[in-house]
């Protein structure tokens, strides 16, 4: 099966794997699912992108039970404005009131990443919103997406992409946060947009009622990842180093200070 496994497609391959998960895996991992059979006890949230090339749970060696994992293109967090009419339910409501509310989980992370097929999207049409929307991804993006095109602006205004960037609070409404984003120019400008993008998010969980309680107490924190998919690294935003901050042997002891 080893040997076939890589020339076999769609879901012929999906069994392979499933497989090949019995044989190998699932004896390593039967204790941890036995331990949240009954129920687990999540930690944190994370809301990612739907790419195939972000797998967060291997980049986060997580274990059964421990991280609720949300998708959709472009790792957005609709605004809780969205749901107020109650005519449109969002699965991003459903998971953060499940996972932050009823669960207690105690971090919520968006994960952004480089060559992201939706902000490609948004940044390529970014100065064209008023044209008829060719689909529903455009849509979802012109929709929830203004907010990072209005701040990409304000960057691409700059010489270099130099300008400090002013985000709304993530943590309380009074904690406005500077960034600035890709410093040291490594990154091509769709990348740029992309980590803007993940930022902005971070506002939108204080729209959250059942959010925002446990925000002001400090019984949950937020935090955005990035990860640069030809390298294999991840970043981290640091509110005190104010940009995104690779992680690694150097900066992981002074990252973990960060963190509630």
């Amino acid at each position: 099966m080893a040997s076939s496994f890589s020339l076999r497609k769609g879901m012929s391959r999906i069994l392979d794997g499933i497989m090949k998960y019995r044989q190998t895996l699932r004896p390593l991992l039967l204790e941890e699912f036995q331990k949240v059979a009954t129920g687990p006890s999540p930690e944190g949230l994370l809301l990612t992108c739907v790419d195939s090339r972000v797998v967060a749970s291997r980049i986060t060696q997580a274990v059964p039970g421990q991280l609720f994992i949300v998708r959709n293109p472009g790792n957005l967090v609709p605004n809780h404005n969205c749901f107020r009419n109650n005519e449109t339910v969002g699965g991003e409501c459903g998971a953060l009131e499940l996972a932050c509310s009823i669960n207690k989980a105690q971090v919520i992370v968006v994960i952004g990443h480089s060559d992201c097929k939706a902000m490609n999207l948004l940044y390529s049409i970014r100065d064209d919103l008023k044209s008829p929307s060719k689909g529903p991804l455009e849509d979802w993006l012109r929709v929830h997406g203004r907010g990072t095109i209005e701040q990409f602006k304000k960057l691409e205004s700059s010489t270099g992409f130099e300008r400090k960037l002013i985000f709304a609070g993530a943590q309380h409404y009074e904690d406005d946060f500077e960034a600035y984003i890709d410093p040291y120019n490594q990154f091509k400008p769709s990348d740029k947009f992309s980590q803007v993008n993940t930022l902005e998010q971070l506002k939108n969980f204080l729209s959250y009622p059942f959010l925002k309680e446990r925000l002001n107490r400090n019984e949950l924190e937020v935090h955005a990842l990035w990860t640069d998919i030809s390298k294999g690294e991840v970043y981290m935003f640091s509110f005190q180093e104010k940009t995104f901050v690779k992680i690694d042997e150097t900066s992981y002891k002074t990252l973990t200070l960060e963190c509630i």
